[in-house]
């Protein structure tokens, strides 16, 4: 059943062909700074915090299809996300595009998760993966002391709409900042931008099109009447993951807000070495440490897989071998890798 829902959204959409739903805006001004169009006889009509907050409203309760790409040092993966509210409970699916499939969808507080050579489940979470979704679900400028929100100012048009620039900027120098662009008609996100201080863009989201519908879309409730996987119990979850125990190894240092979620120990395909495992999330991004005592035996570094927008720091002392990955400037990955130490506390 689980492998037939995943097929029933393909079949559905090759059925349907939506219609646009958008409005044509002029521009004018000179294009800077990110396309950024400047006219500074345009003023927003409320604060950026204002913006995000109508952002994510709309993220919420609008029924739309949003087609993007994810654009990381030149790899390009297109992903497709259809939300609706369908008897006031929110949906949605998103829907990768090219490669191996992968498959996402949310009816309320449950989601389910399909992917490559693994049984289709589902959990008691509204998270659906990836940069878009993190950003639509956390309070960034909730706690002034870690980011700041900053209304740029100006014009900008992405995918053919006109939109308002904001600019989130870290209130320390171990984060990315994000620029992200608003559209002015659905206040639903265009684009985003993961960017270092010096403004050099490390991940995009690139808006391809955008469809609102007065109503739920008919392939979007056929798809939430789809039979999906069960949802896991607690223990089930738990089952899936290794045993959590208390790190022998603690992180000396971390950036504020960042808070332990997991700690265990478990073992690295590839190397065959049961290593001692740490994450950590300040809410949007996460950073893992991983500390592997026999070096000798096979490097851990070699074996994990580095993304465009993830830092990744190794160091060896004494055999022993620590590494640092996590979504965060290098100098901060490094600075936690230099920081691990051995847990002395009771």
């Amino acid at each position: 059943m689980c492998k037939k829902s995943v097929g029933v959204w393909i079949l559905l959409s090759s059925l349907f062909s939506p219609i646009a739903w958008s409005e044509a805006t002029p521009a004018s001004g000179n294009v800077v700074n990110s396309n950024v169009v400047t006219n500074t006889a345009v003023a927003p009509k409320l604060s950026a915090d204002d913006l995000l907050d109508n952002m994510k409203m709309a993220f919420k309760q609008l029924n739309y299809d949003l087609s993007y790409v994810e654009i990381e040092r030149g790899r390009i993966t297109p992903m497709r996300y259809s939300h609706g509210v369908i008897d006031d409970v929110s949906v949605g699916h998103l829907l990768s595009l090219n490669g191996n499939p992968r498959e996402y969808l949310r009816r309320g507080d449950i989601t389910s998760f399909f992917e490559a050579e693994q049984a289709g489940y589902s959990l008691a979470s509204t998270a659906i993966p990836g940069l878009l979704f993190n950003l639509m679900a956390t309070e960034l400028t909730l706690d002034d002391s870690l980011y700041q929100a900053i209304y740029v100012g100006g014009k900008s048009r992405v995918t053919g709409r006109l939109s308002q620039v904001v600019r989130v900027v870290p209130n320390d120098k171990y984060r990315f900042g994000y620029l992200i662009w608003i559209d002015t008609t659905t206040n639903l996100p265009l684009r985003i931008d993961m960017i270092k201080d010096s403004g050099e863009v490390v991940f995009q989201v690139m808006a391809i099109s955008l469809y609102q519908f007065p109503d739920v879309t008919p392939w979007l409730e056929q798809l939430n009447s789809v039979t999906l996987p069960p949802v896991l119990s607690a223990m089930q979850t738990q089952s899936l993951m290794p045993e959590p125990t208390k790190s022998e190894w603690k992180a000396a240092w971390m950036p504020d807000g960042f808070k332990l979620i997991v700690s265990n120990k478990h073992q690295i395909a590839g190397i065959g070495q049961t290593i001692d495992y740490m994450q950590f999330s300040d809410g949007l991004v996460d950073v893992s440490i991983y500390v592997n005592t026999n070096a000798k035996a096979g490097s851990l570094s070699q074996g994990l897989g580095v993304s465009g927008q993830i830092s990744l720091q190794s160091k060896i002392t004494d055999d022993i071998e620590i590494v640092v990955v996590g979504e965060v400037p290098s100098a901060t990955a490094k600075k936690i890798a230099d920081s691990v130490v051995r847990n002395l506390d009771d």
